[in-house]
């Protein structure tokens, strides 16, 4: 008699991060890993043993690409899930500076 069970399935995510490029190294010493859409079929076979071919994509995204701009507050509170949150903002002075 064989008995198999079911084992359940655990889901999860992981954020995986790199040193900053040009653009995001003005906000934080550290950038999501952007994966090249020409390298997914490598970064998502399930048969990758190459440990060096799968660091080689865990390298600062272009910058050429990117662009950095001020968006709203609105992006703090979970229940804004809308393409205005990445919206540019302009920027104003809310507060004198203390240190002048």
């Amino acid at each position: 008699m064989i008995h198999c069970h079911s084992v359940p399935r655990v889901e999860t995510c992981s954020i995986l991060t790199t040193s900053p490029n040009v653009v995001t190294s003005a906000v934080h010493d550290r950038m999501p890993v952007i994966i090249d859409p020409d390298s997914y079929e490598i970064w998502l076979d399930p048969g990758m043993r190459d440990v060096t071919t799968a660091s080689e994509l865990l390298k600062p995204y272009d910058a050429r690409p990117m662009r950095c701009y001020p968006i709203s507050t609105r992006i703090n509170h979970v229940a804004n899930d809308d393409e205005e949150c990445s919206a540019p903002v302009e920027l104003t002075q809310s507060q004198p500076s203390l240190f002048l």
